[in-house]
């Protein structure tokens, strides 16, 4: 049996499935190569710069340390334990660079804004650990592991 070239349209339907299957590939790699951090069990992880530590009021934060991050080159997000992709926003950023000996905290306070998220990084500790700017920060809900991602748009990797 003789077989001829394929036809355009099968050879453009084919490389279409082949980038949408390496699209989500990649999507995936990126997403699921952040820290976990377990929200609902504040503890310390020697290895990892992700933990998660009691806020003012008790409520559980992500605190990130160690790793020096440019926080302006970077988009940071939140997996929740459903699998829900959660974009970070920016409260208060005295310095955008994570350094040593400095933490940046995640948490979740709800805002009046639709647009806002509802999770905020900041690396002023009074936030967190204070009423002195709200009334308290929200647990993080769904109770779980979430998962946080520090995605450094110049360099296109994960820094966390």
């Amino acid at each position: 049996m003789k077989r001829g070239p394929i036809s355009t349209g099968t050879a453009t339907v084919c490389a279409i499935i082949i980038a949408t299957v390496m699209m989500t590939v990649v999507a995936g790699v990126l997403l699921l190569s952040g820290e976990t951090a377990r929200i609902t069990v504040p503890g310390v992880s020697p290895a990892s710069p992700v933990e998660a530590v009691a806020s003012h009021a008790g409520t559980p934060v992500i605190r990130i340390t160690g790793s020096t991050i440019n926080f302006t080159e970077c988009r940071v997000y939140l997996t929740d334990p459903d699998g829900v992709l959660h974009n970070v926003e920016t409260a208060i950023l005295g310095n955008a660079t994570l350094a040593d000996g400095r933490a940046a905290y995640i948490f979740c306070l709800l805002t009046d804004d639709p647009a806002a998220s509802g999770y905020w990084i900041t690396d002023e500790p009074n936030i967190v650990f204070s009423a002195a700017y709200h009334p308290g920060v929200r647990p993080f809900s769904p109770d779980g592991e979430w998962r946080v991602v520090v995605y450094d748009r110049r360099s296109m990797k994960n820094r966390i």
